[in-house]
């Protein structure tokens, strides 16, 4: 297996498991507040990803430099974390997902406008196909809850995501190992909520069993595999690519809802769906395609 298909099946792997994140509804309608979902949220995956670091005889030491990138880095997860989970309350959150897919965009004009990367036609045509297949995706639905506000939290949401995925690629991080990246990240992102919970309100704990199964279902799934995956998979395809993947975040959503909720999608998000499918397909096949392109032209 290449480097290439590893980050593209790590990259599908961290979009999907980002895509439980809805869970949070769940355990606000138990009485938990956005802050003490998070911070329930985070926590717990500090604690997993100790052992796993143990486990893994993974190293904890960093410099003081390491430390200072690593803040950033948290600080740029978590306040996309907080912004997207605020947006829950404000916008219905198949809206909210597909707001925040702007970020493959996102990061497409940071990488052309600071490091002077221009993508091929076919990235191009992808970004713009899959999100004319979210916007179908998440059409055709009953609910309709929008407002300014929320539309502006989860474009925050979208901007400080596409800036962390590039930090992640761009910055002397890069050599780091993916696992300690996604650890510390956690850890001082982590202190937002920390933090926020000792000035503005109080920890809500998880009172029935579904909001704590959900609590570990957040920890574990966008939380711990979504952030490992991304990252390495950052080195082996670049931002740009890892953030067009994302599109399978929405889609993950959208079958969730059909196996737990047993929502119907329409047809026109079975449409968005395929959408999507045949783009991200279309990206992957894009330098055998090329390729292709190539030899026939020169033979």
């Amino acid at each position: 297996m290449t480097n290439r298909t590893k980050g593209f099946g790590l990259a599908a792997l961290s979009a999907a498991a980002y895509g439980v994140n809805p869970f949070a509804v769940i355990m606000y309608s138990d009485g938990m507040s956005v802050d003490s979902v998070l911070a329930c949220r985070y926590l717990l995956a500090i604690v997993l990803m100790t052992i796993l670091m143990i486990v893994k005889k993974e190293s904890f030491a960093i410099t003081l430099k390491e430390g200072c990138m690593l803040g950033m880095l948290g600080l740029l997860f978590s306040g996309s974390s907080l912004t997207l989970f605020e947006s829950y309350r404000f916008i219905d959150v198949s809206i909210a997902s597909t707001l925040l897919f702007c970020y493959p965009a996102m990061v497409a004009i940071i990488m052309m406008a600071f490091f002077r990367e221009r993508p091929n036609i076919i990235t191009i045509g992808a970004i713009v196909f899959v999100f004319i297949g979210i916007m179908l995706l998440n059409s055709g639905g009953d609910n309709t809850k929008s407002n300014i506000i929320g539309v502006l939290v989860v474009v925050v949401s979208s901007l400080l995501y596409a800036i962390y995925i590039v930090c992640v690629q761009k910055s002397q991080l890069a050599s780091m190992s993916s696992m300690k990246v996604s650890y510390y990240s956690i850890v001082f992102g982590s202190l937002v909520y920390i933090v926020r919970l000792k000035m503005l309100t109080e920890l809500d704990i998880p009172s029935t069993p579904r909001a704590g199964i959900c609590a570990i279902i957040l920890a574990v799934f966008p939380t711990i595999i979504s952030i490992t995956a991304l990252a390495q998979s950052i080195k082996y395809i670049g931002s740009t690519n890892a953030a067009i993947m994302g599109a399978l975040e929405p889609v993950t959503a959208v079958l969730l809802g059909v196996i737990v909720f047993s929502e119907r999608p329409s047809l026109l998000a079975v449409l968005g769906m395929i959408i999507v499918f045949v783009a991200v397909t279309v990206l992957i096949a894009a330098p055998k395609i090329f390729k292709r392109h190539t030899n026939n032209r020169t033979a």
